[in-house]
Formats: C-alpha cells, structure tokens, sequence
C-alpha cells in the first residue's frame, strides 16, 4: 500500500514541480511606478511615470487668470472646488463615508500601505538648470523650518510625501473641532492657512519658483543623482 502512495504522489510532484518552473516570473517593481503630487486641498495629480511630476497641472488650473502666480483667491477657490466634488450629497459637509471614500477611493496612496515607499519608487524629475534649483532648496528649507513644529522629529507620512503641505490626511486636518466631519467654513480656513504658510515673503502670492520640492521630489532627485555618480564612476568596458 505504501508503494502505491508513493507510485501516486511522483507523478503529482512532477507536475506541480514542472508547473512552477513553466510558471511566468512576476515582473518585479520599477522604478518611476509612483508619480502623484498631493495638492494643498488634498486633490491627487496623477501622471505617467515618464512624465514631469503633475505638480505643474495643479499650478496652471489654479492659476486661474494664467500670470503665473497664485493669490489667495486663487488658491483657496481651487480648493473650495476640490470639496464640492467630494461633497457628494451637496450638503456644504464632507461626513465620515466622504472622507472614506477619498481616503479609499480618490486618493488611496495616502493611506498606511504607502509607508514602505522608498526612491525606487519615484520617477525622475527634469532638471530645471541651477537657479532654479538654489530657488527651490531655500524655499524647501524654510517650509521645513515653519512647519518643523508640527513634524517632530517624525518623517512625512501619507499625502505629506507627495504634498507642500506636512498633513498625512488633509481632508480630515481641516476638522477643526474634530467631531468627524469637515464644513465648507473649516476647509476655507484651512485653505488660507495652507496659504500663509507657503507665502514665505507674505507679498500675497505664490509664484511656482516659490514652491518648496515635495519629499517624493526630493527622492526623485536623490535617484537622478545617485544614477549620475555611478554612470561616472563606472569603469568603461
């Protein structure tokens, strides 16, 4: 009987064997698979991994009168925007099931399971040339410097990876007497914060220079360079 079992159970091993070698690999992840930029009012840009980072989409819709600069009517009118889309029942409130469904449905990168990203993950940005480089690092530096009190010592997290702004959860940040849900009063208040804390010079607007890097551009930049220091280091064949 025993020999029967065995006689059996060859035949199958071979076949689950020669299934699993036939089997196609998974493709494993590539770099670039992740290129979204978070908008201040929390609305996701999306774009090809090939493309520029789509933080200039959100920049020329909101700059509504197209002078390259965004005023604080500008900026909090594109967010008020934003709210009316996710306010589904057209109530003026985004309740606990709208603030699921843009955490699960709008913009699901925001969520925990983002936390294992890392640079492999971002696309490379083009590069802009040096002055434009030096703008953008003294803005980031400042905005990390205004916003270091709300961080801690903790990294971004959530929409703060793809966003200007720090908050993990921007939607639900604006809930300023947190009983769960956001009115259209608490997210216009939000969005002037939001405002002031980018406008470092307080002239009243904010032009796309002024703009600090996001961390996923930031990341974005460290592969670009660390892929140009191996190119040069590598010895020619």
């Amino acid at each position: 009987m025993t020999g029967l079992k065995l006689s059996l159970a060859a035949p199958a091993a071979c076949l689950l064997l020669a299934a699993c070698m036939s089997a196609p690999e998974q493709p494993l992840p590539t770099r670039g698979q992740v290129n979204i930029f978070i908008s201040p009012s929390g609305e996701p840009f999306r774009g090809e991994p090939s493309a520029p980072y789509p933080i200039d989409a959100w920049f020329a819709r909101a700059d509504a009168n197209h002078d390259g600069a965004l005023t604080e009517a500008e900026f909090v009118a594109d967010g008020v925007a934003f709210f009316h889309r996710l306010d589904a029942n057209g109530d003026g409130i985004i309740d606990a099931f709208e603030i699921s469904n843009y955490e699960q449905t709008v913009a699901p990168e925001i969520l925990p399971r983002i936390a294992g990203l890392t640079a492999r993950d971002i696309p490379a940005l083009p590069y802009e040339g040096p002055d434009a480089d030096r703008r953008r690092q003294e803005a980031e530096q400042q905005v990390d410097q205004s916003q270091r009190p709300q961080r801690g010592r903790a990294g971004p997290r959530g929409a703060g990876v793809f966003s200007l702004i720090r908050d993990p959860e921007p939607l639900a940040a604006a809930d300023a007497d947190f009983d769960g849900k956001v009115s259209l009063a608490e997210f216009t208040a939000a969005m002037r914060r939001r405002f002031a804390l980018l406008d470092l010079d307080h002239d009243g607007r904010l032009t796309r220079a002024e703009l600090p890097k996001t961390p996923a551009e930031r990341l974005a930049d460290k592969v670009e360079k660390n892929g140009r220091k191996q190119a040069h280091e590598r010895p020619a064949s």
